[in-house]
């Protein structure tokens, strides 16, 4: 029980992610390309107090020691233990992608003092929202191996 139980939770926080990786594709990544630099001077603005970043830093580390102890819990099941391990992998992949590729863009975007260069700005936030999508398409498949994992946990044991 306590298998599927933690595999379960894990399940939710890759969901969570996932739906908000894609709600920032959907919504915010057009707003920030749509009049640059005044859409993200705006945005800027608007995100003051606080961003994505708080959300993800919590979702994503808490998912991650789910996916691990929900692995740690079922090692014995061969089955369920390689769809976790693809899924935590997957997770850690998506974090080192987040720190090389897509921070470096966010602090042109946001943190940096507003450049001079509108193609610059513009090229930030285009690779960035070209970034995210490469995320939720990771994510999915991290989502879909515990999801696997859950439904092998699930499953009754042959007597």
């Amino acid at each position: 029980m306590i298998p599927s139980l933690l595999s379960t939770l894990a399940l939710l926080g890759l969901a969570l992610l996932l739906g908000a990786t894609v709600y920032e594709s959907v919504v915010m990544a057009p707003n920030y390309e749509r009049d640059i630099p005044a859409s993200l001077h705006l945005a800027r603005q608007f995100l003051k107090r606080t961003t994505p970043a708080h959300y993800f830093r919590l979702i994503t580390p808490l998912t991650q020691l789910l996916l691990l102890a929900g692995l740690v819990a079922s090692w014995q099941i061969a089955a369920a233990r390689w769809r976790l391990l693809t899924g935590l992998l997957v997770l850690v992949l998506i974090d080192v992608i987040t720190l090389t590729f897509h921070y470096p863009r966010l602090a042109v975007m946001f943190k940096a003092p507003m450049p001079e260069d509108r193609a610059r700005l513009a090229r930030a936030a285009r690779e960035w929202a070209l970034g995210n999508m490469v995320r939720a398409i990771l994510l999915a498949l991290a989502l879909l191996s515990a999801l696997q994992a859950v439904t092998i946990l699930a499953m009754p044991v042959a007597a």
